[in-house]
């Protein structure tokens, strides 16, 4: 969604969420509260997808934040702009760079019943479900299958209940003039925690359209036959006494296409007093395979460190063969740094 299209969002739901809470003001305290972060990144990588290339992520910045209106109401955004430096010359221009990732209004009615509207994230997929992805960018076994950071605008209701977590919403693709505008589909996600301590187990899924929105990006126009497709996911994560491992795998009804995502680290910094201050010592080893037509494996070793609270360190180095043949190595390092606000 380009830039204009953000500003309209923005300001029509500040507008109806101030407005709304207004209304609903009975004379108790419904001051708003904002809080919210601010990340800078910026990333190198040697010889990614070809033979001699240097890829270089700067700026990369993301804001995000939450604005709490009262009674229930509260407003979420997240914005982010990237740009690459490859081969040499700079990639896209501003508005290719930037995105909006989230732009809604959610009402809380309690616990087990929220509403939200506006520009959704999309969590299908424990990378767009905000998981633990140890690697510096997206791990291939859902970038290569799913669309990332994916995004639409919709409805969704979503709530807790003791240790299930769903979400259900119905998404379009908005675009002006409105009459250019269509529905997508539907996409859900269903989460399950503490059945063994420190374990989340999750399954989403999307069905609709594949001719517009960020699905018809993702693979390029390369979907096949029918207009409908299904993404399906299941996904789990592990998180105990500095133990940290999480996969995923992905199911997509265009050619049949499958996934296959597994990480495991373990944070040698919980054996020391400093990791409650945010220290962080984590090697990692991934595996990531993509099985199609030019199917894909890949292995990487990394590690994040982390000498002080909010700054990370990365590193990795992997190896990656198509179709049993051809073969590459990667070396990739970043560092980013969080302000919280």
């Amino acid at each position: 969604m380009n830039l204009r299209k953000t500003m309209v969002a923005a300001l029509l739901l500040l507008v109806c969420g101030a407005s709304i809470a207004r209304a609903d003001d009975d004379g108790t305290d419904t001051s708003a509260i904002f809080e919210g972060e601010v990340s800078f990144e910026t990333n190198c990588g040697h010889n990614y997808y070809g033979d001699n290339r240097t890829v270089f992520d700067f700026p990369h910045i993301e804001l995000s934040g939450l604005l709490r209106l009262g009674k229930g109401w509260s407003l979420s955004a997240d914005f982010e702009y990237e740009r690459f430096y490859e081969d040499g010359a700079w990639c896209g221009s501003f508005k290719d760079m930037f995105s909006t990732n989230m732009l809604y209004v959610n009402k809380a009615f309690d616990e087990k019943l929220n509403v939200k509207g506006g520009i959704l994230d999309i969590p299908v997929g424990i990378t767009n479900s905000g998981g633990p992805a140890l690697t510096i960018y997206d791990p291939e076994s859902e970038s290569g299958v799913l669309p990332m950071s994916w995004h639409e605008t919709g409805l969704a209701v979503w709530g807790a209940v003791g240790n299930w977590r769903y979400e259900a919403s119905m998404i379009s693709c908005l675009d002006f003039p409105i009459n250019r505008s269509c529905a997508l589909g539907v996409a859900f996600r269903n989460d399950f925690t503490d059945v063994v301590d420190g374990l989340r187990i999750g399954a989403g899924g999307y069905w609709g359209k594949s001719s517009c929105g960020m699905v018809r990006r993702c693979r390029a126009g390369e979907f096949i036959g029918t207009d409908g497709v299904f993404f399906g996911v299941v996904d789990f994560d592990f998180r105990k006494n500095g133990w940290i491992a999480d996969g995923s795998a992905v199911y997509c009804t265009d050619c049949g296409v499958k996934s296959v995502g597994m990480e495991v680290g373990y944070d040698f910094a919980v054996l020391t007093g400093f990791h409650e201050k945010g220290v962080i010592l984590l090697p990692f080893v991934r595996y990531d395979g993509v099985f199609e037509v030019e199917s894909r494996n890949k292995m990487t070793l990394g590690a994040n460190i982390s000498p002080l609270r909010n700054l990370v360190l990365k590193v990795e180095y992997g190896h990656r063969r198509f179709c049993g043949m051809k073969t590459e190595k990667t070396f990739d390092v970043g560092i980013g740094y969080t302000i919280e606000i």
